[in-house]
């Protein structure tokens, strides 16, 4: 292996402010919020999901993090993750992250989708393009990328295919999962009540999920797959958000 009803999504592209690359053309939406991606990731997935209190609670020696994502598209929240954590005083801290992307970007779009934030992450983002650009993305399956931080270790798991599948092939459940397809209406297949269960059989007790949808399917979904599901300020353009605690 080489070392993924009342409705809110994202908000409407603006046309005039938009560039191509920064749309997926098989879902015709944007991959991020163009206006602050880092700070939105922060507020929705990070504080969302309690890392940090998580890894503060840990105490001293090897704090050990599992993370599921679904829609890796350009690693916008990888980036934004380890710019949160090399920020965070923190030290000693062995990050797993698991991800999938049915429609992998090359490493040069790569680049380009994450130009709009190098001022912020310019090491970062040409950290992670290196390293991305030695995976074969047209073999489908497991690529793993081990990154070196200050914070300590992150490493990627990456599953090129479904999500479904790549929920089924993780071995061990996730701390933690951040939901950042496109939205209910753009790729309903990634929210589909199959997939959340599987999602919410591979989360830990205790266990946090966070996404940007507040749509009443979604709600209703990771109820019933056993998380204690609450909305919470939103970010941008986003009234309000997601976050559940897994039973």
């Amino acid at each position: 292996m080489l070392q993924l009803l009342m409705t809110q999504e994202r908000p409407p592209l603006p046309t005039m402010h938009v560039p191509p690359y920064l749309v997926n053309e098989y879902y015709d939406d944007r991959y991020f919020d163009v206006v602050n991606a880092i700070e939105e990731a922060k507020h929705i997935f990070f504080q969302g999901t309690g890392i940090m209190d998580t890894l503060c609670a840990a105490g001293p020696g090897r704090k050990e993090f599992i993370i599921g994502e679904t829609g890796f598209g350009a690693g916008r929240l990888l980036i934004a993750l380890m710019d949160f954590l090399d920020n965070s005083g923190i030290t000693d801290i062995a990050i797993t992250y698991n991800s999938v992307e049915l429609h992998p970007v090359t490493s040069e779009r790569m680049a380009s989708i994450l130009s709009g934030f190098r001022t912020e992450a310019c090491p970062l983002i040409d950290l992670l393009v290196s390293a991305y650009s030695r995976i074969e993305i047209s073999k489908p399956g497991w690529h793993q990328i081990q990154l070196t931080r200050p914070f300590g270790i992150i490493t990627l798991n990456l599953w090129i295919g479904e999500a479904l599948d790549m929920v089924h092939a993780l071995s061990t459940p996730c701390d933690a999962w951040f939901l950042d397809g496109h939205g209910p209406k753009k790729n309903p297949a990634m929210w589909r009540h199959e997939l959340l269960m599987a999602i919410g059989e591979k989360t830990v007790t205790g266990g946090a999920v966070a996404t940007f949808t507040v749509a009443g399917a979604v709600r209703r979904g990771l109820t019933d797959v056993g998380f204690s599901v609450e909305q919470r300020p939103g970010v941008g353009g986003k009234k309000a958000v997601l976050k559940g605690v897994k039973g």
